[in-house]
This record gives C-alpha cells, sequence and structure tokens, in this order.
C-alpha cells in the first residue's frame, strides 16, 4: 500500500518559504520529499527519476509552468500513474476547468493551510494504492489469459 513514508514526492513550489514549509509538513510524516524552484527544475529530474505524487504550483512567472508540466506527465508517463496536485491562487471555476482538463488530480486554492498539503497528499496515496491494485489485477488477468 502506498504511503507518505514509501512514495517519492517532489514539490514545485514557487516562493521559497512555501516550499520549505510543505516541505516541512511532509518530512513529520516520513515522506522523501525533493523540492524544486520551478516546475521546469522539476520535469527535468522527473525524466531521470519519477515520482509519485507532484504538488506543484500553476503559474512560475516563465513559459514552464505547472500546466506546462502536467502536460508533459501526462503526455510522457502513463504508468505508473503520478498524481498531480496543484496549488494556485486563480480561484476561478474556468481557471480550475482548464487545469483538471489537462490532467491534475487535484487543485488546492491558496492561499491554504498547510495542513490541508498533508490531507490531500494522504487522499494521493489512497488513489494511487486503488491505481496500483487496478492496474496487479489487470496485469494478472492479461498473464492468466495468455497461458
Amino acid at each position: 500500500m502506498a504511503s507518505l513514508a514509501t512514495t517519492k514526492i517532489y514539490l514545485a513550489i514557487r516562493k521559497e518559504d512555501d516550499r520549505s514549509h510543505i516541505e516541512d509538513q511532509l518530512v513529520l510524516d516520513g515522506a522523501d520529499v525533493s523540492t524544486f524552484g520551478s516546475a521546469k527544475n522539476l520535469w527535468e529530474h522527473f525524466q531521470q527519476r519519477p515520482a509519485r505524487l507532484i504538488i506543484t504550483d500553476r503559474k512560475f512567472g516563465d513559459d514552464f509552468d505547472g500546466m506546462e508540466l502536467v502536460r508533459k506527465i501526462r503526455k510522457h508517463y502513463q504508468l505508473p500513474y503520478v498524481y498531480v496536485l496543484m496549488r494556485s491562487a486563480m480561484g476561478q471555476l474556468d481557471e480550475i476547468k482548464t487545469g483538471l482538463d489537462a490532467g491534475v488530480d487535484d487543485y488546492l486554492i491558496r492561499p491554504h493551510n498547510p495542513f490541508q498539503i498533508r490531507s490531500r497528499a494522504l487522499v494521493a496515496m489512497r488513489w494511487l494504492t486503488y491505481i496500483d491494485s487496478i492496474t496487479w489485477k489487470e496485469t494478472e488477468v492479461a498473464a492468466a489469459t495468455r497461458k
């Protein structure tokens, strides 16, 4: 079963103070967290060593924002599934819909309490465990069918 202690988590958070607070909250639960100051830096690292949970800001002040990160992850990494939680001050319904349509799994409007990140990360772990169990069952059925 996926848990915070056994899942690699990447944070792409623009503001260093926010990045540090979120990292501290997750590390207290035993999470293996790597932090990045931009979505582009996270993507470069992700290609070498993918993570199962990504927490990213939507905007970074350059062309490679959180939305571009999500598009690349969804295009190049179908399995194992990568859960993406996006943080944004852009809370209008059309902005949230755009994020979800791009492949974001959860959208958290800033400002928020750091404990909300922990709660959302725990939901992500339950979701990843469920997806992994379905994938394992499909693999098992396919193997039995080939025999």
